[in-house]
C-alpha cells in the first residue's frame, strides 16, 4: 500500500465517496447503508468496496459489512511528514 492507492482515490469518485463515508461514520457499515447515505446503487458501492479492499483501504468485517483501515493511510502521512 503506497501513495499510488491514495492518488487513485482522486480519480475514482465512487471509491472516494464510499471511503470517506466509512471514515466519517467511524463504524462498520453495510453496502446498503452506504448506498442509502450517498445516493448510489448498492452495486456501485459493492464495486467500490471490492476495489478499496484490494487496495487495503477497507476491510471486510463480515458478509457485506466493511470498515476503513487507517494504518496504511497513517503510514503514508507519517512518511510524508518525516520527509519534509
Amino acid at each position: 500500500m503506497g501513495s499510488e492507492e491514495l492518488e487513485g482515490l482522486r480519480r475514482a469518485d465512487s471509491q472516494r465517496e464510499v471511503f470517506l463515508c466509512l471514515v466519517e461514520h467511524d463504524e462498520p457499515m453495510t453496502s446498503q447503508d452506504i448506498a442509502g447515505k450517498l445516493g448510489l446503487t448498492v452495486n456501485a458501492v459493492n464495486i467500490a468496496l471490492f476495489n478499496l479492499n484490494n487496495k487495503e483501504l477497507v476491510e471486510r468485517v463480515s458478509r457485506g459489512v466493511y470498515r476503513y483501515k487507517m494504518g496504511p493511510i497513517l503510514k503514508e502521512l507519517l512518511v510524508r511528514y518525516f520527509e519534509e
